[in-house]
């Protein structure tokens, strides 16, 4: 009898015991669950990651809150700066005003690449045209010594060349443009250039014009339009990876010193696998 009391006493003790660890597990759980509010913005090229990213991320911790909006790389630095989010997205480094605003504030502005990137010529699939030189781009987009189709075409194609950009003050797209082909950022368009934002706007804007010519991040690019090589190689996978492409590039995401708790929790995602999955479905190349 005294047995089977001590063998009760041990089996009772156990049971409580281990009803303490599984509440201090759950507990524990509860305690390191990831929760907060995260606000991005910034680069419409980096959105769909962003997006995308974020509705996986939140699946996962339900009590995370993520706010992606997009506006343009500038425009996106500017909120950043001004205290309004927590990430911006970006598909340039930031400029020197940027970092010396960034310094005034008390704030030092840390880069992660998170996808790599290019940004493609296209023109309309009727014309004829498959390759245009560095010069011939700044002819046409910067110097205004190339102005019709036959100029560039041994006549197969004739016609006043419309020209489509985007706002180098605010567009990490049209300054990479602007500094490969011009060697400037502020190198100023030629007269009657036509302005389009955001940048995917062009695709739809040059099938619908024979005679344009535009550029446009290639995640965007489809077949209602013909890219053109640039120097001779088109932009591809390995050309954007090895940068033998001229305008490749790298996507990221910029925060203030190196990212701590949900920042790093979710930027730490998009670099994972699984991240780098998404950035691949969503027609960007992995860095991973």
């Amino acid at each position: 009898m005294k047995n089977k009391m001590v063998f009760l006493m041990l089996f009772i003790i156990s049971v409580l015991v281990a009803g303490c660890i599984g509440d201090s597990t759950e507990n524990s759980k509860q305690q390191t669950e990831l929760s907060g509010v995260l606000k991005l913005d910034g680069s419409t090229t980096v959105y769909p990651i962003a997006k995308t990213a974020s509705e996986e991320f939140m699946k996962l911790h339900p009590a995370v809150t993520i706010d992606v909006q997009q506006s343009s790389t500038g425009e996106g630095l500017v909120k950043f700066l001004a205290g309004e989010t927590d990430i911006s997205d970006a598909t340039r480094a930031p400029k020197d005003n940027e970092y010396a605003e960034a310094k005034q504030k008390g704030m030092k502005l840390h880069m992660i690449v998170i996808s790599n990137d290019a940004v493609g010529v296209i023109v309309h699939p009727s014309n004829p045209l498959s390759d245009l030189t560095t010069a011939q781009l700044k002819a046409i987009y910067f110097d205004g010594t190339v102005t019709d189709w036959s100029q560039i075409t041994n006549g197969t194609k004739k016609g006043k060349i419309k020209i489509y950009n985007t706002d180098p003050k605010i567009s990490g797209t049209a300054e990479l443009f602007n500094t490969k082909i011009a060697g400037s950022a502020d190198k100023q368009y030629v007269a009657g250039t036509t302005i389009i934002h955001p940048t995917p706007l062009m695709i739809p804007t040059i099938r619908d014009d024979p005679d344009g010519i535009a550029y446009t991040p290639v995640n965007w690019i489809n077949s209602d339009v013909k890219v053109v090589k640039v120097n001779g190689v088109a932009p591809t996978q390995q050309t954007i990876l090895d940068t033998s492409y001229l305008l490749s590039r790298k996507m990221y995401m910029i925060t203030d010193g190196a990212p701590v708790g949900l920042e790093r929790e979710f930027i730490s995602f998009i670099l994972s696998e699984k991240g780098q999955n998404i950035v691949q479905k969503e027609g960007f190349i992995p860095v991973t």
